[in-house]
């Protein structure tokens, strides 16, 4: 990318908190992305699109799930990673999400887990989120709806929102705020191929899939600036269920040891920690000195 594209990616995740990158994804590796979630699709229960009705479907990636290693090695996620600056990129999960026909839109919300801990008001982002679309995406099939600048902002939603995936906001009906639109909002259209990076904090939401097809894209989740976490973080991340068993860095003749993904995986040598304290409820600021 040009110097001035990798600026202005780096201000637009400074703030707005997400940023659009088109084309970032080669052709074949959108088609086998294409073939991993229709694969995924067809193993799931009809209860499981229920159960998700808003988010569409939350089925986990794993390594070993075709062409997962190569995508988190690509020079796609490389180059956009370099260009915004992110430090240590460190994969932690991932899913196949796909509204199907229909469904009504996803909640207000921001997916941040640890808001008792100072870590939530850093510049920089603990944990991102990148949104790669399989098919065009748009407002009428169930895009992306996005507040810019409140990853860093407070905002009157986060004082009345219900707390994010509980049964509380699952059962908001789509005419209340959890729903509504919001001034300043933006939707992000998107094409097959192209990369939307947002910082967990930020509020977002998806419009309805009033379409008749379904609309399917892969969430996967990062620590942009892993190394620079605090220990219990580090510790924390390391025991997500798509990852490998913790501990696999350690094992001589394990398959992983040495390969170039394993370079995108958290590991961590430091002493056991409790798990970080959890609150998905916004707090404030804390007031400085």
């Amino acid at each position: 990318m040009a110097h001035t594209r990798t600026s202005d990616l780096i201000d637009r995740m400074a703030t707005d908190g997400f940023c659009l990158i088109p084309g970032a994804l080669d052709p074949g590796l959108v088609q086998r992305l294409r073939d991993l979630s229709a694969r995924k699709l067809r193993s799931e229960q009809e209860g499981h699109f229920r159960r998700y009705a808003h988010h569409g479907s939350l089925i986990p990636v794993h390594l070993e799930d075709d062409p997962h290693t190569d995508l988190l090695t690509s020079p796609a996620l490389r180059t956009a990673f370099r260009d915004l600056g992110f430090t240590d990129p460190r994969w932690i999960s991932g899913y196949v999400i796909t509204k199907p026909p229909r469904s009504p839109g996803l909640w207000w919300h921001q997916d941040w887990w640890a808001w008792d801990h100072d870590l939530s008001f850093a510049d920089r982002p603990a944990q991102v989120f990148c949104m790669l679309y399989l098919q065009h995406t748009h407002e009428g099939n169930g895009a992306l709806r996005v507040i810019p600048g409140s990853h860093r902002r407070h905002h009157e939603l986060h004082d009345t929102l219900p707390e994010p995936h509980t049964p509380d906001i699952e059962n908001q009906p789509q005419e209340s705020l959890s729903h509504l639109p919001v001034p300043g909002e933006l939707t992000i259209d998107a094409d097959a191929g192209d990369l939307v990076i947002g910082d967990v904090r930020v509020l977002h939401a998806t419009h309805p899939n009033r379409s008749d097809r379904p609309r399917t894209a892969v969430d996967l989740l990062f620590a942009p600036h892993f190394r620079d976490l605090p220990e219990e973080f580090r510790a924390h991340y390391v025991r997500q269920f798509c990852l490998p068993e913790a501990g696999w860095w350690r094992e001589p003749g394990h398959p992983l040891r040495g390969t170039p993904v394993s370079r995108m995986l958290p590991t961590y040598e430091g002493p056991d920690h409790p798990p970080v304290p959890y609150r998905r409820r916004p707090r404030r600021r804390p007031a400085t000195a």
